[in-house]
């Protein structure tokens, strides 16, 4: 079975990725450019918003993982990350990770523990299930540390060499931050991740990690 290494650990600081994007209730649409597609809906009782993004890549479902597992790059689509590392593999194919991310002043930054599980799906296809652990490791002092977070990755081949990536989510970011801020600001960043990592996979410029050569064939 696979084991991800400290190359792959980046890969759960988009937290959420999806299953179907079909009609269900509640999503409503906000933007969609360069093929990429952006819906958020409600995620009562709080203020933020759940997110579902989607994207058509010209490229196979590993290259995903060769992008968010190039750590030494994950600034290209997630440049609010200020530390990323690998605490433990809590089972095969599972992480747990520490993640620091950037806040805007003079909200402080927030530090994120999640546990992520890879499973395998036909055709080389993928999903990445991921949620926190917040009290896998102390707090930190001078830090906010994000209690709940969870989401799935899903990567499916398509014809042609080209795959449909899936990503749902939602984050709970902690303290007292204004709803309407929170969810601008994330719908904005989501989807630049979004449109960064689809440059990178049909780039193909990451390395490519030997476990995972043969679903590039």
């Amino acid at each position: 079975m696979m084991r991800w290494t400290q190359r792959g650990v980046a890969s759960v600081l988009l937290l959420l990725l999806g299953g179907p994007v079909c009609a269900e209730p509640g999503w409503t649409l906000q933007r969609e450019q360069g093929g990429v597609t952006l819906w958020s809906r409600p995620n009562p009782p709080g203020p933020f918003q759940a997110l579902k993004l989607e994207m058509q890549v010209q490229a196979r479902p590993a290259a995903l993982l060769a992008v968010l597992r190039d750590t030494n790059r994950h600034k290209l689509w997630l440049p609010g990350s200020r530390e990323v590392r690998l605490l433990s593999h809590p089972g095969p194919d599972e992480d747990l990770v520490y993640t620091r991310l950037a806040a805007p002043w003079p909200a402080k930054d927030r530090e994120l523990i999640t546990h992520s599980r890879l499973s395998w799906l036909s055709g080389c296809g993928f999903t990445l299930r991921v949620w926190a652990e917040p009290d896998a490791l102390p707090p930190t002092k001078g830090l906010v540390r994000i209690r709940a977070s969870h989401g799935v990755w899903q990567a499916d081949p398509l014809g042609k060499g080209g795959s449909l990536i899936r990503l749902e989510t939602y984050t709970h970011p902690g303290g007292r931050l204004p709803g309407w801020l929170v969810n601008q600001v994330a719908s904005t960043s989501a989807f630049d991740s979004f449109t960064a990592i689809k440059a990178m996979m049909e780039a193909g410029r990451s390395p490519v990690p030997n476990d995972i050569e043969h679903c590039l064939d």
